[in-house]
């Protein structure tokens, strides 16, 4: 039965994976900035079943492990996750520009740290859904499986 040791090594490359896959079409150092966000959206994805139902016991998987629950939220997030990206992406490249063209130091740093959260916040958001569906997968192959709703 796989532990949070193992979610976490799975999760956390699965979410930095999908975030660069998202990303490819992104300059090297945004490409690497959202799978950064996306291995932290992955760890994060990962533990997140078992903060929902924790695993107090053996029958603990409830709502946050439930198939239906977990694929309607799943369907939800794919079907959004392109749009989410390129408004993230779109406010990161605004920041930049406005970074460029400023002369105030400290309106270059609020620039510069906004572009980078909203780039890490773009990879965070493939990662994390990337990362609770591996560990959903994970538990899906255990003898306990899945409950079907809760």
């Amino acid at each position: 039965m796989p532990n949070r040791a193992f979610h976490v090594a799975t999760s956390t490359p699965a979410g930095a994976g999908y975030s660069f896959c998202k990303a490819n079409k992104q300059s090297d150092l945004t490409r690497t900035m959202e799978t950064f966000g996306g291995a932290l959206g992955g760890y994060l994805g990962g533990i997140l079943p078992d903060r929902l139902d924790p695993p107090l016991h053996p029958g603990h998987r409830s709502l946050g492990h439930g198939f239906v629950p977990v694929a309607a939220a799943a369907s939800f997030w794919n079907q959004g996750l392109d749009g989410w990206q390129n408004q993230l992406r779109r406010l990161a490249d605004e920041h930049n520009l406005a970074r460029s063209l400023s002369t105030d130091p400290l309106a270059i740093a609020w620039h510069a740290l906004a572009e980078w959260a909203l780039r890490l916040l773009t990879g965070f958001l493939a990662g994390l859904g990337a990362g609770y569906v591996t560990h959903v997968v994970l538990d899906f192959g255990t003898p306990r499986c899945l409950p079907l709703i809760s």
